[in-house]
């Protein structure tokens, strides 16, 4: 398949997995628990809070398309999982920063703090995962030596 195809059927999955994730996020984090007051400052730039829930909607497709697309980096074979990592790691939180910004949904430093959190958080288990991996195939080519 060739990458626009595939960069197209991620964005088709990924979007309504952002709107979901951000809807749940919502519900639970909204300061007034009522699911027509925005979550987003920036009320100030719509008419209604209609239009403010819709931006977020939108927001939360772009974000789910972006850490969804951007997960093609992890396909890149010839690349570190450190490497995967990081550029994810770029591209994911220059991303989502900018969008946070605009919707003063969180405070640059706190979010950064936890964004990093849990960047580490993944990359540790990414390399724990490719570690456990490497010695079960060792194992398997070691047996399969032996025979």
């Amino acid at each position: 398949m060739n990458l626009c195809k595939k960069i197209f059927k991620l964005a088709l999955w990924s979007a309504p997995i952002g709107v979901n994730i951000g809807i749940l996020s919502y519900l639970i984090f909204s300061p007034s628990f009522n699911p027509f007051s925005s979550l987003s400052n920036f009320e100030h730039f719509f008419q209604n809070s209609v239009s403010v829930n819709l931006v977020d909607l939108f927001i939360w497709a772009l974000i789910g398309i972006i850490f969804g697309c951007s997960s093609l980096i992890y396909q890149v074979e010839t690349w570190s999982i450190t490497k995967q990592t990081l550029v994810h790691f770029c591209i994911t939180y220059s991303s989502l920063s900018i969008m946070s910004i605009f919707a003063n949904w969180y405070k640059l430093l706190d979010f950064t703090i936890n964004f990093c959190i849990i960047y580490l958080i993944v990359w540790s288990v990414s390399i724990i995962r490719a570690k456990m991996t490497v010695r079960s195939l060792n194992r398997k080519l070691h047996q399969k030596n032996q025979n």
